[in-house]
C-alpha cells in the first residue's frame, strides 16, 4: 500500500477527538447554517420552546384562579327600580265595590360585603318609594317613604376561624406558588432535554465523520486488492470480499446521516422558533467541545441538596399543606352554626298628609305637603327606629355530610404525607444513581479511549503484514471493523458521559422526565363563586318590619 494510505490509517485516532471538538459539517449541505454553543442552545429552549410557553401560561391561569377567589371579598353593589300596582277586593264597609288601588313606584340602592377576616358580612342599603292608593283610611296620598338599613351577620363558632371563600383563597395562593415550581422544574427538565439533544447530534455527527473515514478505507483496500488481482497476486474472491464490505461500509454511512438528522431535528424542536420561517432549512452546527472530565460528584452533598430544594418536593410540601387546610375546613364546618345578627334601620314619610277632624275616621278638613327632603331627613333622625340584636343556631342531628368529608381529608392528608416521604426516598435513590452513572461512565470512557487506540495499533500491524504478504484481505477487513467498532464505542461512552453529567445536575432540582411524558403537568383548582350573603338582623318569624 502507498505511504499516503499509511498516514491517514494511523491519524485515525487523532481524527475522532478533532471530530467530537470540531464544527459539524454535512457533506455538500448548502442550507443556511446555525453555529450554536451549549449555552446558546439552552437560552434558544427558554425563549422558544412551545412547551415551557404553556407551562408558563398555565403560571397565569393560577394566577387568575387567585383573583377569582379574591372575588368573594369584593363588595357587591345592587340596585332595583320598579313599579307595582294591587287591587285588593272591598273587605270593610269602609271601601267601595272597586276594591283598594294601590300603585308603587319604588328603588333600591344597597352594598354588602364579606369580610376577608371572621367571614363577618355586612350590608347597607336605601329604599325610596312613592305610594298612590284610593284607601279612605289612608293618612297620606301619595306617601313618600325614605330609608337606610345597616345590618351585620358575624359566625361565632362555624365558618369564624375558616370558610369556604377563605379555604378556597389559600389553596389558590399555595396553587400559584406550585405552579411556579412547576415552571421552574419544566425549566429544569428542559434544559436536560436540551443539552441531552445537543451532546447526541455532536456524537451522530462525529460518527458520520467516522463512517466516512472506514467506508474510504474500505474503498482503498478494494482499490489495492483491484490491482493485485489483476497482477495474479491474489485470489478474486478477495475482491469480492472488498468489495462487499465497502458496501456495507457505505449502508453503515447512511444509516449515520440518517441519525445524524433526526438528532438534529430532535434538538431543532426544542430551541428553535415555529415562528420562524427557516425552522426546518436551517442547518445546526454543534461547536462546544466533551466536557473536562472533573472531580467526581458528592453524594451526600447532593442527595442533602436534592432533598432540601428539589421542586417536586416542595410541591409536594404545598399539596400537603392543602390537605391539612382542606381538613381544618371541613373539621370547622362540623361546629354549630351559631351567628350574631344585628341591624338598625331609619324611616322617614312625606308626601300629602290629610287633616281629619271629627269621628272615625274623621272627614278631611285639610292637607299639609311634606316634601321628600323631609322623608329623607328623618330617616336619619331617631323618630322611628327599627333595630334587632339576636342570635341563630342551626346544628344538623345525627351524621352529617361534613363528618364523611372530614374523615375522607385525613385520609388524603396521610396520602399526601406518605407521597413526600415516598419522593423523598426516590429523590435519594435518583441522585446516587446518576452520581455512580457519572462515575461509570468516566472510567468506561477511559477504557473506551484505550480500546480505540489498541485497536489502531493492531490495524497499522495488520496493514504492515498485508504489504509484505503475511496477511489477507480478511485479517485486513477485521482489523478495520475492530477499529470502527472502538471508535463508535468511544462516541458511545463520551456521549454517555456528558449525559450522565447533564441528568446528574437535573436531578438535584428536578425528577428526570419520564419517557413519553411532557413538561406540561399543571393541576389547577376549580373556583366556586361565592357571592356575600344580606344579613337581614333578627326578628320574630312573621313580625318583619
Amino acid at each position: 500500500m502507498n505511504r499516503k494510505y499509511i498516514h491517514r490509517a494511523t491519524a485515525i485516532a487523532v481524527a475522532l477527538t478533532a471530530a467530537l471538538t470540531a464544527p459539524a459539517a454535512f457533506a455538500q449541505d448548502e442550507r443556511p447554517t446555525l453555529s450554536l454553543t451549549l449555552d446558546d442552545a439552552v437560552r434558544r429552549a427558554v425563549e422558544h420552546n412551545p412547551d415551557l410557553a404553556i407551562v408558563r401560561l398555565g403560571t397565569e391561569v393560577e394566577a387568575a384562579r387567585v383573583g377569582e377567589s379574591k372575588g368573594a371579598f369584593t363588595p357587591v353593589f345592587s340596585t332595583i327600580v320598579g313599579r307595582s300596582r294591587n287591587v285588593a277586593p272591598p273587605s270593610n264597609f269602609l271601601v267601595g265595590d272597586g276594591g283598594v288601588d294601590l300603585n308603587d313606584l319604588f328603588s333600591s340602592t344597597g352594598v354588602r360585603q364579606r369580610l376577608p377576616w371572621g367571614a363577618g358580612t355586612w350590608s347597607l342599603s336605601w329604599d325610596t318609594s312613592r305610594t298612590t292608593t284610593n284607601n279612605p283610611i289612608s293618612s297620606f296620598d301619595p306617601t313618600l317613604q325614605s330609608g337606610f338599613e345597616l345590618a351585620f351577620s358575624q359566625p361565632l363558632l362555624k365558618d369564624r376561624k375558616i370558610d369556604a371563600a377563605r379555604q378556597q383563597y389559600i389553596i389558590a395562593k399555595r396553587n400559584q406558588d406550585s405552579s411556579e415550581l412547576r415552571f421552574r422544574e419544566s425549566v429544569v427538565q428542559t434544559v436536560a432535554a436540551v443539552k441531552q439533544a445537543y451532546w447526541t447530534l455532536k456524537a451522530t455527527v462525529a460518527n458520520v465523520g467516522v463512517q466516512q473515514r472506514s467506508l474510504e478505507l474500505a474503498e482503498e483496500l478494494a482499490r489495492q486488492n483491484k490491482v493485485r488481482v489483476a497482477a495474479g497476486q491474489i485470489p478474486p474472491l478477495d475482491l469480492v470480499q472488498a468489495e462487499a464490505e465497502v458496501a456495507q461500509r457505505r449502508e453503515n454511512l447512511i444509516r449515520a446521516n440518517a441519525a445524524a438528522g433526526d438528532a438534529e431535528d430532535r434538538l431543532r424542536r426544542l430551541i428553535m422558533d415555529p415562528g420562524d420561517a427557516s425552522f426546518w432549512r436551517t442547518r445546526i452546527d454543534p461547536t462546544e467541545g466533551p466536557t473536562d472530565r472533573g472531580t467526581l460528584p458528592d453524594v451526600d452533598q447532593a442527595v442533602a441538596a436534592a432533598l432540601k430544594g428539589r421542586f417536586d418536593l416542595v410541591r409536594a410540601g404545598h399539596d400537603l399543606e392543602n390537605a391539612r387546610t382542606t381538613e381544618e375546613f371541613l373539621g370547622n364546618q362540623k361546629l354549630p352554626d351559631v351567628r350574631l345578627e344585628t341591624s338598625y334601620r331609619g324611616s322617614g314619610v312625606g308626601g300629602t298628609q290629610f287633616l281629619r277632624g271629627g269621628g272615625f275616621p274623621g272627614s278631611v278638613i285639610g292637607t299639609r305637603n311634606r316634601s321628600f327632603a323631609d322623608a329623607l331627613g328623618q330617616a336619619f333622625t331617631p323618630d322611628y327606629p327599627t333595630w334587632s340584636v339576636g342570635v341563630t343556631v342551626s346544628y344538623p342531628l345525627g351524621p352529617s355530610y361534613e363528618d364523611a368529608s372530614r374523615a375522607r381529608a385525613a385520609i388524603e392528608r396521610r396520602q399526601a404525607a406518605e407521597r413526600i416521604s415516598s419522593l423523598q426516598l426516590q429523590a435519594a435513590e435518583t441522585v446516587r444513581q446518576a452520581a455512580r452513572q457519572v462515575q461509570s461512565t468516566a472510567e468506561r470512557v477511559d477504557a473506551a479511549r484505550a480500546g480505540a487506540t489498541l485497536a489502531q495499533q493492531r490495524f497499522e500491524a495488520e496493514e504492515r503484514r498485508y504489504e509484505v504478504g503475511l496477511s489477507t484481505t480478511f485479517l485486513v477487513t477485521q482489523a478495520q471493523r475492530d477499529l470502527l467498532q472502538a471508535e463508535v464505542n468511544l462516541l458511545q461512552t463520551t456521549l454517555d458521559y456528558e449525559s450522565s453529567i447533564v441528568n446528574f445536575e437535573a436531578v438535584q432540582q428536578a425528577p428526570p422526565l419520564e419517557p413519553g411524558g411532557d413538561t406540561i403537568g399543571i393541576r389547577g383548582s376549580s373556583i366556586v363563586l361565592l357571592p356575600p350573603p344580606t344579613p337581614r338582623g333578627a326578628f320574630r318569624p312573621g313580625g318583619g318590619f
